[in-house]
């Protein structure tokens, strides 16, 4: 409200056009929080289960948006506490967390496809 503001005087006065307001600097999101929103909006993934050299087993998400990817990845290292590495485009995990991470994805509301990693009853 340019009436109400006692400077608006001062600021004719120098030429200047202006509120008197000071001007509030737009903070831009972070990496971490446009990770978040990407996250927030992760509706299925797509597990994979695969034995490498002998007896070696890998676990990979796929369908996980780019953005989120690595984000993703560092969350799920620390739950799971297995080695972890991006390798085109899929989250590829040492070990098989498959039941792990089924149980992780559904409590935070995502849809899990692929191989499941359920004990037959």
């Amino acid at each position: 409200m340019p009436e109400d503001n006692p400077f608006a005087a001062l600021f004719a006065k120098a030429g200047l056009a202006g509120t008197g307001e000071p001007d509030v600097p737009q903070i831009e999101p972070s990496a971490d929080e446009l990770a978040e929103a990407a996250f927030a909006q992760l509706k299925m993934v797509v597990l994979g289960f695969e034995k490498r050299k002998g007896n070696k087993v890998v676990t990979s998400v796929r369908d996980v948006p780019s953005e989120t990817q690595q984000s993703l990845m560092k969350q799920l290292r620390k739950v799971l506490g297995a080695g972890a590495s991006l390798t085109e485009g899929l989250i590829v995990f040492q070990g098989d967390h498959r039941a792990k991470l089924v149980q992780w994805f559904e409590s935070q509301g995502v849809r899990v496809r692929g191989e499941r990693g359920d004990s037959p009853s």
